[in-house]
């Protein structure tokens, strides 16, 4: 599988085969000399005879085309733009939830602003509630608290009572 980092061909649209392309690309991404990537890609019947001057002319031929120069420098700017890392926008998911509550809120006042314009009011509404802006408004109800009495047998108040009036009595039973 071809690595998706690295384009197979530049946009655009050139006046070239396939073998040619693929010469070129072997080219640029491997860095070979020209007579090598020509040889090996586009006239493999010339290997044995790469001295020769009709090899030499053939390549000064195929790289003096104005197809080939473009597409060249069409595949460089491809790979080097594949190259360089796709910037991220910064900051942390905390950031980013910051920024986006923000905008939210800054929307919901927008909205409540005009209010009266609006197509439909409960939505504006349902929106500020959720931007928090309606929260220091309300006031909050509390339902009301009932209280079971604690029975006879257990209540505190009894107890104290029933030991201090024994004391009283006992205190006055004896002065007498």
């Amino acid at each position: 599988m071809a690595n998706p980092l690295i384009p197979m061909r530049p946009k655009g649209r050139f006046d070239l085969k396939p073998e040619e392309m693929d010469c070129l690309n072997w080219l640029v991404l491997s860095g070979c000399p020209r007579d090598e990537a020509f040889l090996r890609f586009i006239r493999p019947d010339y290997l044995g005879n790469k001295a020769s001057p009709a090899v030499k002319d053939a390549v000064k031929q195929f790289f003096a085309m104005a197809s080939v120069r473009e597409y060249m420098d069409a595949y460089k700017d491809a790979v080097s733009a594949a190259a360089r890392p796709k910037e991220r926008p910064a900051g942390t998911m905390e950031e980013k939830k910051a920024k986006a509550k923000t905008k939210l809120v800054e929307f919901a006042m927008d909205l409540a602003d005009n209010i009266d314009q609006a197509d439909d009011p409960e939505f504006v509404l349902k929106i500020a509630d959720k931007a928090g802006l309606l929260d220091q408004d309300e006031e909050i109800i509390e339902q009301p608290r009932r209280y079971l009495p604690v029975s006879c047998g257990d209540c505190e108040y009894r107890k104290f009572v029933e030991e201090n009036c024994e004391r009283v009595e006992e205190n006055t039973s004896n002065n007498l």
